[in-house]
């Protein structure tokens, strides 16, 4: 139905996305919604993330917009939590009236707003993002990040290789991404021959995991497997260092997501995290990273400021091929150009699944040393 990109439709695809030229600015813009984590438990990252977005746009208007038009995105905070994001949705929706929103962030925050767009028609290309229960929403979601089915089985098969333990401790937030995560963990390290000795919940924003981590360790691990947002990470890393708990070298520990969990102790306490493992999406394709780079005077700390830079790349290609914003249209759009389109997130193959979520991914493991992440 959709691998067929043969060489005449490549033609038309550039000859509508690479228009001669910048975009004029008499014409009514385009409009898509963003959803950004821009204050709350990941809103460390949200500067890259909000970053790679306006490289699209920037990109996509200097090579002629999109129906000759200029791309503009309208940016909303989710501040990380449920009702806020809803808020946020909206007035995407309702006020402004867009028919696309992408970006979001946590699954917990993204899964009602998801829904909320299926009812309403519009398209929700997802960015980050990772519940499997994205599956079942409907045809106007639709996510350029692979679900949790795949990290959760990866990190389980890097924990028991690695330290050869049996004896695993589980630590993983209470919201949808956290459970899905850990309940693909758990059936992995099972079917490995590991016991789950201690299966421990937390609930976000807190300012004290002590009692969680003197459950995650009641029982004796002989290692740890767990995913944290950035504002738990730094606390709940601070608090085991304290009470020494983090020595890796008795009872090591295995992180799904090392710079979601961990991008604000990186930067605030990383000789804390010396020695954790995990994994990380690969980084960003090099062409981003250097744009990036040029523009901030730096690397990114995160490598879903691609996604997000890929989520409306994507997004401007399907509608200029589809020749409309109309939702169903670039839905239907984007799995057209998903055998063509290259992106900087993830290897580079942004290919969909049949129910339009991400089937394929690259993760690199990694180990904290010296205070920076490297290859493992």
């Amino acid at each position: 139905m959709r691998r067929l990109v043969d060489v005449v439709v490549t033609s038309i695809l550039l000859g509508l996305l690479i228009n001669v030229g910048a975009v004029g600015g008499a014409e009514e813009p385009v409009r898509i919604g963003l959803l950004c984590p821009i204050t709350g438990t990941q809103a460390v990252m949200s500067e890259d993330m909000l970053t790679g977005a306006k490289m699209a746009v920037e990109e996509t208007n200097a090579a002629g917009g999109v129906l000759g038009r200029p791309l503009e995105l309208i940016v909303e905070d989710t501040e990380t939590r449920p009702a806020p994001g809803m808020d946020a949705a909206r007035k995407l929706i309702g006020v402004d009236r867009v028919e696309i929103l992408t970006g979001g962030f946590s699954s917990g925050v993204s899964l009602p707003i998801a829904e909320y767009a299926q009812e309403q028609g519009v398209l929700y290309v997802l960015a980050v993002p990772t519940s499997p229960l994205f599956r079942d929403v409907g045809p106007c979601c639709m996510s350029i990040t692979v679900v949790d089915s795949f990290k959760g089985k990866a990190v389980a098969d890097f924990a028991v290789e690695d330290s050869g333990k049996k004896k695993f401790a589980l630590i993983h937030m209470n919201n949808a991404f956290g459970q899905a995560i850990k309940q693909v963990t758990i059936n992995r390290l099972k079917e490995l021959g590991a016991e789950i000795v201690t299966e421990v919940d937390y609930e976000l924003n807190k300012v004290d995991y002590k009692a969680e981590l003197l459950r995650l360790f009641a029982k004796d691990p002989e290692a740890i497997v767990g995913t944290w947002y950035a504002k738990e990470g730094l606390v709940t890393a601070k608090q085991a260092y304290e009470m020494g708990l983090l020595n890796v070298d008795k009872v090591p520990w295995y992180v799904s997501e090392i710079t979601s969990s961990y991008a604000e102790a990186l930067d605030k306490i990383p000789e804390v995290l010396e020695g954790i493992k995990g994994l990380d999406p690969l980084e960003p394709g090099r062409l981003f990273s250097e744009k990036f780079k040029e523009r901030m005077g730096r690397e990114p700390i995160t490598a879903f400021a691609a996604h997000y830079y890929d989520a409306v790349r994507m997004i401007a290609m399907a509608i200029n091929f589809a020749n409309s914003t109309d939702p169903a249209a670039v839905r239907d759009t984007l799995f057209e150009i998903d055998d063509w389109y290259r992106g900087m997130s993830y290897g580079g193959d942004k290919r969909f699944d049949e129910d339009g979520m991400q089937d394929h991914a690259q993760f690199r493991k990694v180990i904290i040393q010296n205070g920076k992440k490297v290859d493992y």
